[in-house]
């Protein structure tokens, strides 16, 4: 599933918009973490993982699959977790609802398309995730965090002084963000932390 699909209101204003190009940024407010801020451990924790995809709180499970490509490659790449492990007595689950509004993208997109780009439009996705670890004795804890994607269609500045990308690899950049946010709030708490020291793991 093209990631693009993903996100419904890009998908039409790209539509309404011919053959412009559509560029997209990833919000950089919502990174709160990043690989170096991940503290190793001993041994990674072996866990089962599930994932849902929504959009604007209905269920699209066409695309769970990409989600949680996305997912587990973080997990792993944090060196904390390792997806479906032997003897996996941890479970992941992560539930990402797609906020979009597709009558202002679609009206937004009409009058860009009717200007030949010269009016230009920026239409926002916004991700709600929330995340929710059930450690080895049964105990739930959950984040909830947010996330952005900014679209710029015909002539519109970008929103940030970052570099536009495409839409799969900003969709993947969201998920990891927030993963490894997530993983970080986690280790603060004590959590997914074994083989550091008391004093390290809430740091």
């Amino acid at each position: 599933m093209n990631a693009i699909r993903l996100m419904f209101s890009l998908f039409v204003v790209a539509a309404l918009s011919g053959c412009m190009t559509a560029k997209v940024y990833v919000d950089p407010s919502y990174e709160k973490a990043a690989y170096s801020d991940i503290k190793s451990v001993a041994e990674p924790y072996n866990s089962n993982v599930s994932v849902e995809f929504r959009r604007n709180g209905a269920r699209f499970s066409r695309a769970d699959s990409e989600l949680r490509g996305h997912v587990e490659r973080t997990l792993r790449a944090s060196g904390v977790v390792v997806p479906g492990g032997a003897g996996s007595n941890y479970t992941i689950r992560v539930v990402v609802n797609n906020v979009g509004d597709i009558n202002g993208a679609a009206a937004k997109g009409f009058a860009t398309g009717l200007t030949l780009g010269a009016a230009g439009t920026l239409v926002t996705d916004y991700y709600e995730a929330t995340i929710e670890l059930v450690d080895g004795d049964g105990n739930t804890h959950v984040g909830t965090y947010q996330h952005a994607l900014h679209t710029t269609i015909g002539n519109k500045r970008a929103p940030f002084n970052t570099q536009p990308t495409t839409p799969a690899d900003a969709f993947g950049r969201v998920v990891e963000q927030t993963v490894l946010n997530f993983i970080k709030e986690m280790q603060e708490k004590g959590l997914l932390s074994f083989g550091l020291p008391q004093n390290r793991a809430q740091a």
